[in-house]
């Protein structure tokens, strides 16, 4: 009996040890179970597993946009395991057609690089996936984006894409070259002065003027109407904007004084320059070239000569500012994948836009980044020439309106018209008078007006 008595106690002190050691007067159950419970207690709640999700991803450029956007995409999945990239780089000529073709099997890129001029055809046939939710949800951040590069994208003020680097239209000219003859050139000149600068600078170098050698009369008409507070075409692409000749003549008559006045490059020198390493500006010349601000880099890399920018020149009776900020790439997303693919996808282009980190990878490649955080980041990352890329933007913010909705699909057969009747004009064959009227006619016939 005292034997029994004995091992009752040692069990009831054993019951009373584990208890306290349970960890708190509220635990009322059995030694055996409160133990149990205790364990499983313990362990740390586990996360669930994101679902894995492959995205495909398609764009157009050269080796180096190759290089450095599967290098971002690398460091993407690093970050985040469950996503991995089926990267399918295509060559320009081909990307349209094979875009095209992928989207109509109901198989377009879950991420695709698209033009300004271009991604209204496939927003129109619902290809784009709108993606205000997702600026709403917060899964994309504008924050650190100023509006100004935002409205690009929009329809009927739904986002479709997303402006990851933007340029302008600018003046590139020969610094060395103007410093020497003791030449500046303001940063906002009319075109007064740049017939000036033409006269002078012939007359203290012997070099000579281009008058746009590389970026057509088409250009010039957009940014001559612009300062008249007007468009090129009207919202739907189905006429013109603007009904006042004079706003086309005085372009053209631009290169009837190039011509006449005996300060601008011949007329051969134009049909010769068919991309920027081949402009008069390069052989010596011309003292200038007229640009997007993102091609300037390329341009340096074919000079010794120091390079430097300034804005389109503007007629000086202008009643809006002509200069626009144009994307020169747009990130969207595809419409015909699953929720979990375009939810994956959007994240990614939210990390195209905002991370510094895999900016300090694509170096403004595609254009300036228009997220300001990012681009001050790595502004001492990128080479002179395009941190004077970024200086030019910077200035166009404060004095540019807003971009002309994308052009219709007659505008490049204009374009070619256009070009034509420039060349006459350069050769003395036709006035600014009769190149405009005929300009406008042609204007007229393809927008069936």
């Amino acid at each position: 009996m005292k034997k029994h008595l004995a091992i009752l106690l040692a069990l009831l002190t054993a019951g009373m040890t584990l208890t306290a050691c349970s960890g708190g007067s509220n635990s009322s159950s059995s030694a055996a179970p409160a133990s149990s419970a205790s364990t499983e207690a313990s362990e740390p709640a586990k996360e669930p597993e994101a679902t894995p999700v492959t995205l495909s991803f398609s764009w157009w450029g050269n080796q180096t946009r190759t290089e450095r956007t599967e290098a971002a995409c690398k460091l993407y999945t690093e970050m985040n395991p469950h996503v991995t990239f089926e990267l399918n780089p295509i060559t320009g000529k081909e990307y349209w057609d094979k875009l095209t073709a992928l989207a109509a099997g109901g198989n377009a890129p879950d991420l695709m690089q698209q033009d300004y001029d271009r991604f209204r055809v496939f927003q129109e046939k619902g290809i784009l996936e709108g993606m205000n939710a997702y600026v709403e949800n917060g899964t994309i951040d504008l924050s650190d984006i100023p509006e100004v590069f935002l409205g690009a994208g929009q329809v009927d003020g739904q986002y479709y894409g997303f402006n990851l680097g933007v340029n302008s239209p600018c003046l590139v000219y020969n610094k060395t070259m103007l410093d020497a003859a003791g030449i500046t050139v303001p940063e906002q000149p009319t075109w007064d002065d740049f017939h000036a600068l033409a006269k002078e600078i012939y007359e203290k170098t012997g070099v000579k003027t281009s008058y746009g050698t590389y970026y057509g009369p088409q250009h010039q008409i957009r940014m001559s109407v612009r300062n008249a507070g007007q468009h090129v075409y009207n919202a739907d692409g189905t006429g013109l904007g603007f009904d006042d000749e004079g706003l086309v003549e005085r372009v053209f008559a631009n290169y009837e004084y190039s011509y006449t006045s005996g300060y601008g490059v011949p007329g051969e020198l134009y049909t010769g320059a068919t991309s920027v390493e081949l402009g008069p500006i390069v052989t010596g010349d011309s003292w200038c070239e007229f640009l997007s601000s993102n091609q300037v880099v390329a341009l340096q890399a074919a000079m010794e000569d120091e390079l430097a920018m300034v804005m389109n020149p503007e007629f000086a009776d202008k009643t809006v500012d002509a200069a626009y900020l144009k994307p020169s790439v747009l990130i969207s997303l595809s419409s015909q994948g699953t929720q979990e693919e375009k939810d994956a996808a959007a994240a990614v282009a939210n990390y195209l836009l905002n991370s510094v980190e895999a900016n300090n990878i694509l170096l403004a490649e595609r254009g300036v980044p228009v997220n300001t955080v990012v681009r001050e980041a790595i502004a001492d990352k990128v080479d002179e020439a395009t941190k004077k890329t970024f200086d030019f933007i910077s200035l166009v913010e404060n004095h540019c309106s807003e971009i002309d909705v994308p052009d219709p699909s007659c505008a490049s057969e204009l374009d070619a018209t256009a070009k034509v009747l420039m060349d006459e004009v350069l050769y003395g064959k036709k006035t600014a008078k009769q190149a405009a009227g005929e300009w406008m006619a042609k204007a007229n016939s393809l927008l069936g007006a």
